[in-house]
């Protein structure tokens, strides 16, 4: 859970920024991400309480991959910290 309120205040976050430098709205996939996280956590969880029969690394596999997603989204609106950083 706490990964999807990461999401969703990175995409609260992303969406400022987004306004503030003429970005496109790319923040949108941030909260596809939150769900994706979501449903991993509530495949998990049905798995553990029904007996519900799925491939243990399929919810590890929508974990990484919305995570690798958000990553480059967030590189694209937060890359230019590193260059202020490295002016110093």
């Amino acid at each position: 859970m706490a990964v999807v309120l990461l999401m969703l205040l990175l995409s609260y976050l992303s969406r400022r920024l987004g306004d503030a430098l003429k970005i496109a709205p790319y923040y949108r996939v941030l909260y596809a991400t939150g769900v994706l996280v979501f449903i991993a956590f509530a495949i998990d969880t049905l798995q553990a309480n029904i007996g519900f029969t799925i491939p243990p690394a399929l919810p590890m596999i929508i974990r990484i991959s919305a995570i690798l997603i958000a990553f480059g989204i967030c590189l694209r609106y937060w890359s230019w910290l590193f260059s202020e950083h490295l002016k110093r």
